[in-house]
């Protein structure tokens, strides 16, 4: 099960995620993430309630971080759980996203 919240800090627009990034709920991830960024031009996503990434869940982040790119909008991933920050590592993402320790705002 996953979730997202979503609040404004300054002028950012933080999306908190909770729960498990799975193939069943990557899709569901992506969708929610090209909403905020259609509607915002500073999007950060904090992943520290995320216990489990998959493959499908690192490809929607991928996506909605080209979705952002598309806009010309700001998209960055910070606060990376434990278990996160290790997929992200051994996959390369820090590589190909915008990774922060704490939220940019």
């Amino acid at each position: 099960m996953m979730q997202v919240t979503q609040e404004t800090r300054e002028d950012w627009r933080v999306a908190a995620v909770r729960g498990r990034i799975d193939s069943e709920t990557a899709d569901d991830l992506e969708d929610q993430l090209r909403k905020v960024i259609a509607e915002n031009a500073r999007v950060a996503v904090d992943f520290r309630g995320v216990d489990y990434i998959s493959s499908a869940g690192l490809r929607a982040i991928i996506q909605a971080a080209r979705a952002a790119q598309g806009r010309n909008a700001e998209f960055v991933v910070c606060q990376l759980s434990a278990p996160v920050k290790k997929v992200f590592d051994m996959s390369g993402m820090g590589q190909i996203l915008k990774v922060q320790g704490e939220l940019p705002c």
